[in-house]
């Protein structure tokens, strides 16, 4: 795994095929997203839930994120994202957090940290986009009228998520091959 693009581009992340229940997104996947994205993600607080390797994350910062917010409930996996920061040089710009990213949520975590492009790339076979999803939309229902973080939500094309989540609709689902790349914006 690489940096396709920006600042870092060309920086190696470490493979981790060998870790239980880490699938990083492939550089096709990674690329289209940041595609859609463009210049949307140019000093932004970027989110990456279920952040794995921070691949996203990491790309997001390569392309022009003011920051990013890692969480990831493996701390193994926690611990490695802030390794690949201090590599490359950028251990200010990110903020790791170890814990379950549903109960976070629930807790304020959005309300804290305030990001404004939310992606969110659970494991595959726990399909929990959705509910996820229902916890993202609820928590910013009830708070700021004026917070409208974008989420997008990488999950398998099989699990079928709902075009409405509270406020949020779906405003653009893209598949590439067994993967679907969903957008919810506050409505």
């Amino acid at each position: 795994m690489r940096i396709i693009s920006g600042t870092l581009k060309g920086r190696k992340i470490p493979n981790v095929f060998n870790v239980k229940d880490v699938n990083p997104s492939s550089d096709m996947l990674k690329g289209a997203l940041f595609s859609i994205l463009g210049d949307e993600i140019n000093n932004k607080i970027f989110c990456d839930l279920y952040a794995g390797t921070g691949n996203i994350g990491f790309e997001a910062l390569s392309r022009g994120a003011d920051s990013c917010i890692f969480v990831e409930s493996f701390k193994k996996m926690a611990l490695l994202i802030g390794k690949i920061a201090d590599e490359f040089k950028i251990k200010d710009k990110i903020k790791t957090i170890c814990g379950d990213a549903i109960n976070l949520i629930n807790k304020n975590f959005l309300e804290i940290y305030t990001p404004d492009i939310i992606f969110l790339d659970p494991p595959y076979e726990l399909r929990i986009s959705g509910k996820t999803l229902e916890a993202i939309a609820s928590a910013v229902f009830c708070g700021s009228c004026d917070y409208r973080p974008l989420i997008i939500v990488q999950h398998d094309k099989k699990e079928i998520l709902q075009n409405r989540y509270e406020d949020y609709i779906l405003t653009k689902e893209k598949i590439y091959g067994r993967s679907a790349l969903s957008f919810y914006e506050k409505i």
